[in-house]
């Protein structure tokens, strides 16, 4: 995937995130999700269900265990696009 299609990626995961992102700290592809941004598990599904309705994607169970970072989310979405 193009370096321009990772950064539209990034820009609309951060965009998704913003909801979830109540300390308000800055997103970065190292931005730990579950402990910086303190999103539970819960929270988590809705932003994958979130991505899978933007992307027309489903993220299998055993690759949510996998994903900790934002860079992480992004590097899953472009792989499952791609996939498609």
């Amino acid at each position: 995937m193009p370096q321009e299609d990772h950064d539209l990626v990034f820009q609309k995961t951060c965009a998704l995130l913003k909801v979830f992102n109540v300390n308000n700290i800055e997103l970065t592809k190292d931005t730990d999700i579950a402990t910086e941004l303190e999103i539970d598990s819960v929270a988590i599904l809705d932003l994958i269900m979130e991505l899978e309705d933007s992307y027309d994607i489903s993220f299998p169970m055993n690759l949510m265990s996998e994903l900790r970072t934002v860079g992480d989310l992004v590097k899953s979405v472009q792989k499952l696009v791609s996939e498609k």
